[in-house]
């Protein structure tokens, strides 16, 4: 979720201050007005003064229990109603922390502290728990056009449906060249540019009615993939589609197209996973270094940008290796593709998927495994189909043990 809130911070030490910067630069907080003050919990009641304090104070205290708790009760004077405090300190005492929340202190986080572990206080004191559950949000993006970006996001989605035994949707915005239809035979005079075109219209009976559903578990709102229809796509309008589409499944694949513009930046940090795909060659790492340097600092340490390098061994003679890529960028390819002209086109030309053209082919069983790799789940457990003679299996093992005995 991307909070709007008011935020006031006042840093003691130049680590904790380094650290507030960080999280002022999150995604999830991208819409928050995030002011840092120099000067630690004494320094705040005396700004407040003559201040109305924010919604959040976030302070740091370097001294003992004692003067923190005569610190927080002259702050508590100036507060007004609704105001949450967290306090950063150095004590990692238990009867403090029990103290300052008697007190009414939001959260006590102990130096040192780290980026994530703040944005996390503020979000689990932010959060609505009557609020319906949202999605995720994984994002494909390609580092440059035809690297594959496209194919890529509807495997992943269908796979990732099968996988999970539960509802994905999959969002093509790529409006005036999107594949989707075409990839998995699709077909529907409503799409997704309908709705980024009259977004004050959009709810989610609107958003399930022009989903259109290829199985039990993949939804897709498909793309206009038409030429003839200039859209300019608003970044609000964008952000108010992906909260009402996150709301109908657990996972929501977004299929972005490579062009450069505010709303596709946007989408690329709102989205909790990026994936950019990228061939091994020059051209490729320069524009992921290009991302990496922009859109991959936006996002802070909430949501991870993964790289995926596609068609290897293409060239293997010229092509630059996945070390290359972890040099540049500091990140390891989280997953290579091989180049397999014969697997795609056949799937491609008969709008399938390559699970559907190719069952247990390794590329496909790659893709799944990348899916699963997104979902953040350790591992999800396969369906086992038992034999209507397990229970005798069971019965033969208990008398081997017995004789054993």
């Amino acid at each position: 979720m991307i909070y709007k809130l008011a935020i006031e911070a006042f840093a003691a030490t130049p680590e904790v201050r380094a650290v507030l910067e960080r999280v002022r630069e999150d995604r999830l907080l991208s819409k928050s007005k995030f002011t840092i003050v120099d000067g630690g919990l004494d320094t705040a009641p005396a700004y407040y003064a003559d201040r109305q304090t924010p919604q959040l104070v976030i302070v740091e205290e370097t001294s003992d229990d004692q003067a923190m708790l005569e610190h927080l009760a002259a702050l508590a004077e100036v507060c007004v109603e609704g105001t949450r405090v967290v306090v950063i300190g150095q004590l990692n005492d238990i009867h403090v922390y029990r103290t300052l929340i008697q007190q009414g202190v939001s959260e006590y986080l102990v130096s040192p502290v780290s980026p994530r572990e703040v944005v996390d206080a503020i979000a689990s004191i932010f959060s609505d728990p009557s609020a319906p559950a949202r999605g995720k949000v994984l994002a494909f993006y390609g580092a440059r056009g035809g690297v594959g970006s496209s194919t890529i996001a509807q495997n992943v989605a269908w796979s990732l449906s099968r996988a999970i035994d539960d509802d994905v949707v999959l969002v093509d915005l790529d409006l005036a060249h999107g594949t989707a239809g075409l990839a998995l035979n699709l077909d529907s005079k409503q799409t997704v540019g309908d709705i980024l075109a009259n977004p004050d219209r959009a709810d989610q009976v609107l958003i399930e009615r022009f989903l259109v559903r290829h199985d039990d578990h993949l939804q897709v709102l498909l793309s206009p993939a038409d030429l003839g229809r200039m859209m300019t796509v608003e970044a609000d309008a964008l952000e108010r589609v992906l909260e009402l589409v996150r709301q109908l499944a657990p996972y929501v694949v977004l299929d972005l197209p490579h062009h450069w513009a505010g709303w596709i930046a946007h989408a690329l940090v709102l989205a909790d996973d990026v994936v950019v795909t990228a061939l091994p060659d020059l051209a490729n790492l320069r524009d992921c270094k290009n991302l990496w340097d922009g859109v991959a600092a936006k996002r802070g340490e909430t949501a991870p940008t993964r790289l995926l390098l596609n068609r290897m061994d293409a060239y293997k003679k010229t092509q630059l290796s996945p070390k290359d890529f972890e040099e540049t960028l500091g990140v390891a390819p989280f997953a290579t593709l091989p180049f397999d002209p014969q697997l795609f086109g056949t799937a491609a030309n008969n709008g399938q998927m390559l699970g559907e053209a190719s069952k247990g082919h390794k590329v496909a069983e790659s893709i799944t495994q990348m899916a699963v790799q997104l979902t953040g789940r350790q591992q999800i457990a396969a369906k086992k189909n038992k034999s209507l003679f397990h229970w005798l299996k069971g019965d033969k093992a208990k008398g081997v043990e017995k004789r054993k005995r």
